[in-house]
């Protein structure tokens, strides 16, 4: 590591210093060597993943995330700083444990408020150990990414950081695709301003109300959107469009409707055009690149449906409830919920 890149790494990690949490991780699966936006492509590293990302990933934008480049001899290697609030430390211990197990290494850099470093030692999703590596230096940055590759059974070399992105993570217009994306309703107006979920519906009653009441007790516009496939099934999913102020009730909600229960899908696509596939409850369970028509109907081939074809329903037109039942609504909610 050059002086220039010592200079660069120290001014960033010191502009952060007393005032963020920060963790240094690979973004780069260890056995593929590609990165994050086409993991979805490959057999995950660790197939036991117990884990999703905590709501706090999703919903919080108060954190900040640059990109670190470096080479492994003469291949690309990424990682990431992740910068994160001081009062939300559990919450960054779980996703550095989500990036282990989807990336298949097991240590993290560590720096903390007062700036000690730490290589945290994760087994599965829990810490098993540290060292500590004492007060920070831009020299921690090339022991870590050593031992990262000493550590791994997919690679060999030596580690060399490059350089460190100065802009941090922003949100920006999405970086997805929008052609072909006819049968999918007023979905193109709402790419880059809203959250967008795709949850399969349901007949059934949860605490004596339908699917169609949440809906509109969350009071959330959405669409009604047919998904057939070759074998002749056809799943029905509702298209929500969600402000960012409104996703964490959502996102509860959705675990209360789902809880216990095995259920199809559930698509998330972030206000920059991430495509993510939800679990049950509603963490993140499976990055599936940038939104574009292929990737969203691999999520489907992945789970053994082919020929997936997509059909709005253009009878189906959302009206907004009315104030006594959005008012009502919400107290209802609250008390399930809370």
């Amino acid at each position: 590591m050059d002086l220039n890149v010592k200079s660069q790494i120290g001014d960033i990690i010191n502009s952060y210093m007393g005032k963020w949490l920060m963790m240094i991780i690979p973004s780069q699966s260890l056995e593929t060597n590609v990165d994050a936006a086409q993991i979805n492509r490959f057999t995950l590293v660790n197939k036991q993943i117990s884990q999703g990302l905590p709501y706090s990933y999703t919903t919080g934008r108060d954190w900040h995330r640059h990109c670190i480049h470096g080479t492994i001899d003469s291949k690309a290697f990424t990682m990431n700083l992740i910068c994160w609030q001081p009062d939300n430390l559990l919450d960054l211990q779980d996703i550095a444990a989500w990036y282990t197990q989807q990336y298949g290494f097991h240590h993290v850099l560590f720096i903390s408020l007062k700036g000690e470093t730490r290589i945290w030692q994760y087994e599965g999703h829990r810490i098993k150990g540290q060292i500590r590596l004492g007060a920070w230096q831009p020299e921690h940055m090339k022991t870590y990414g050593q031992m990262v590759v000493d550590n791994s059974t997919n690679l060999r070399g030596t580690y060399q950081c490059l350089s460190i992105e100065d802009d941090y993570r922003a949100i920006r217009a999405p970086r997805c695709e929008r052609s072909h994306l006819q049968d999918f309703g007023q979905l193109s107006n709402h790419l880059g301003a809203d959250h967008v979920l795709f949850v399969p519906a349901f007949t059934h009653a949860v605490h004596g109300r339908t699917m169609q009441q949440y809906l509109a007790f969350l009071d959330v516009p959405y669409d009604k959107i047919y998904h057939a496939f070759d074998s002749g099934e056809s799943i029905l999913y509702y298209v929500l469009y969600v402000r960012q102020c409104k996703l964490k009730t959502v996102l509860d909600v959705m675990v209360l409707l789902f809880e216990n229960i095995n259920i199809n899908p559930v698509i998330y696509v972030t206000q920059e055009g991430n495509l993510y596939e939800l679990g049950p409850d509603m963490s993140i369970h499976r990055n599936c690149g940038v939104f574009s028509r292929p990737n969203y109907e691999s999520i489907f081939t992945q789970s053994g449906k082919n020929g997936l074809h997509i059909q709005i329903d253009e009878n189906f037109q959302y009206n907004r409830s009315s104030m006594f039942m959005r008012m009502g609504g919400a107290t209802i909610l609250s008390r399930l919920i809370n």
